[in-house]
């Protein structure tokens, strides 16, 4: 072949190359919108737009790989490409029926468009290009049209009223799917947390706290409203926060409060209600993908080859706080609230600096990345590993993720201590739920169920003025009160909405302090989890087609389902919960389950098996209370 054939022929692969990955990005930016709708969050448009470019320079990659065949046959070039980029999704798949379909979809949807593409190129040349352009924009434009066209229109931003005089700042971090048993602050036996242990001298450390519920959209509803999922209603059967309950950063912006909100957890976001209250957002966190690179399959390719060195957005927020305090005056007019969510104990646990990756084994990077990928997909419906063979791997990436969560907390702490403001600021730190490392049916990760290592969480305080140095609150407690423990602390009066009560009195060692009631719920997750023809645990406490509520009083924990099934464990002698006591101690258990009608009656609760009503067959708010939030200014 003669130097000008060859040049054309190259030319030819190139174009066709170039269109072929114009097609598969263009299927891929309206397969993501799928997800999206489901979930109405997603990654952002920079984000999106970045895997689009990687997959056409993977389809020029193809194209010039089998320029040769085109001296064949242009079709035998086309057949090589779409054989090529599927051995490639196989080849970094994740093993879920989730994905396998997605990625079939994919797949196909590509094949249809470059044909289609390629059929169009023959009557009107410009055609496809044009078509692949608007295309390409109106899939990009879609995420923001969609939630335009479906969120209730925010409320008038508040004009902010004199803040009180000397009021502090508040800094609120969730430490997310990090749980209390793999702090070495709590007892652990690897260094994991300096940090949290140095705060702990010098504040309050509550050393049995539990979540309101065991992922993020639930748990941080309840942090943000003070009160329970089934009563704010945004959970797995309902994943949006509506407007009935004001918010922490609702309340303080209307005692005077600039409210700041930085997070690369997409499940906080305005498209599920979560954002109410706060004047600003740090939009730009989700155009980094965070946990969500391992659903993209360009970055799974390059992660693939060892290109990938990432985190999952921790290093940006911590950034972008430290750009924030740096920036903002010391004696700034008004008082701060922010609120930072770190995600980087969450899977895929091998999604870490590799400083930190490697902290605790000397496997190798394939290994562990597979051993990460296979229990990703296990979250979606695929064949679980046993936890024999990957858990001892598995834990030493996940305390290597708290461990790296806990040095962008240190972080976090220093550019307050450099500002000047460190002992001036109410600084809460938390987890938003924990997580399951295998100690049930081999299962890694969280969401289905409320055993401890779910619920289990740090929860630590620090305030000098208020807060005495090195306090440790063995009395147990419900997370749930941190919306009314930051308001006392900061002295504004809290909204007559909250269902537990200021911490702060256990804090101050005050005679009869509680920690209020201990509850957590778990709704119907089997939407979630990729629907119901996916193999179910046998443990009848890890089923996703029921709720669960729990009750906590002292040591004694019960259990209730939706299904009528009740289980009763005592802590204190059996912490692993392995044996059951429903049937062995009645007395207890009948007295557990009275105490839980209690709780369920003053706290307006719905009966577990009860059809749930939300949004606009919601019950409103007595108008007493109605009242006192307009009082208060939380209302109109």
């Amino acid at each position: 072949m003669d130097r000008e054939t060859a040049a054309v022929t190259l030319r030819r692969a190139l174009l066709l190359g170039f269109g072929f990955g114009v097609a598969a990005a263009t299927v891929g930016i309206w397969m993501n919108l799928m997800p999206f709708v489901m979930r109405r969050f997603g990654p952002g448009t920079g984000f999106v737009a970045l895997t689009a470019s990687y997959e056409v320079l993977l389809g020029i990659g193809l194209g010039l790989a089998f320029a040769p065949l085109l001296r064949v046959h242009t079709a035998l070039h086309a057949l090589a490409m779409a054989a090529a980029y599927y051995g490639l999704q196989r080849w970094v798949a994740v093993d879920s029926p989730l994905f396998n379909m997605q990625m079939l979809v994919n797949c196909a949807g590509l094949v249809v468009v470059f044909a289609l593409g390629a059929a169009l190129a023959k009557w009107r040349r410009p055609l496809p290009w044009i078509s692949a352009i608007v295309l390409m924009a109106a899939g990009l434009a879609a995420p923001a049209a969609y939630l335009a066209a479906t969120t209730p229109p925010p409320k008038p931003t508040p004009v902010l009223p004199s803040a009180r005089a000397n009021a502090p700042d508040i800094v609120l971090v969730v430490l997310d799917t990090v749980r209390a048993e793999n702090l070495s602050t709590w007892g652990y036996s690897r260094a994991t947390s300096p940090t949290l242990t140095s705060l702990a001298q010098q504040g309050a450390l509550f050393a049995d706290a539990t979540s309101p519920s065991t992922w993020s959209l639930p748990s941080h509803a309840s942090l943000f409203t003070g009160r329970y999922p089934s009563s704010h209603g945004a959970h797995a059967e309902h994943q949006y926060l509506d407007d009935r309950f004001p918010t922490l950063a609702q309340v303080l912006q209307s005692n005077g409060y600039e409210t700041f909100c930085i997070t690369a957890n997409a499940w906080i976001s305005d498209g599920l209600g979560l954002t109410r209250g706060f004047g600003w957002q740090d939009e730009s966190l989700r155009n980094q993908g965070g946990a969500g690179l391992g659903f993209s399959f360009p970055h799974r390719l390059l992660d693939r080859f060892g290109l990938i060195e990432a985190d999952k957005g921790g290093d940006i927020v911590t950034t972008s706080f430290e750009g924030w305090a740096a920036a903002r005056p010391a004696d700034a007019e008004r008082p701060a609230f922010v609120f930072l969510n770190f995600i980087e104990a969450h899977f895929p646990y091998h999604q870490l600096p590799h400083e930190y990756l490697w902290k605790y084994t000397d496997e190798s990077y394939s290994k562990l990345r597979s051993i990460s990928v296979e229990l990703l997909g296990a979250q979606f419906g695929g064949e679980r590993p046993a936890a024999a063979d990957v858990a001892e791997p598995t834990i030493a990436m996940y305390d290597g993720g708290v461990l790296y969560t806990d040095w962008l907390l240190g972080r976090v702490v220093d550019a307050l201590r450099e500002r000047g403001t460190l002992d001036n600021t109410v600084l809460v730190v938390l987890a938003d739920h924990g997580e399951i490392l295998g100690e049930r049916e081999d299962f890694f990760g969280h969401g289905p169920t409320l055993y401890q290592e779910n619920i289990g969480v740090p929860l630590l305080v620090r305030y000098p003025s208020r807060v005495p140095a090195g306090t440790r609150v063995d009395t147990p407690v419900s997370t749930l009160g941190v919306f009314a423990t930051i308001l006392d602390l900061a002295d504004v009066v809290p909204p007559p909405t909250l269902q537990v009560d200021s911490l702060a009195p256990l804090i101050r060692g005050e005679p009869g302090a509680s920690g209020g009631t201990i509850l957590s719920e778990l709704h119907d997750n089997t939407r979630m989890r990729g629907g119901g023809d996916q193999p179910q645990p046998k443990d009848p406490q890890m089923q996703p087609n029921r709720r669960y509520r729990l009750l906590r009083d002292g040591d004694l924990k019960l259990v209730v389902t939706s299904k009528g099934d009740t289980h009763l464990y005592d802590l204190a002698a059996d912490s692993e919960e392995s044996r059951d006591l429903a049937s062995d101690r009645p007395d207890d258990l009948s007295a557990m389950l009275a105490k839980l009608e209690i709780a369920k009656s003053a706290l307006g609760l719905h009966d577990i098996g009860a059809e749930l009503a939300i949004g606009e067959n919601a019950p409103e708010l007595d108008e007493a209370t109605q009242e006192r939030l307009r009082a208060l200014g939380y209302a109109p």
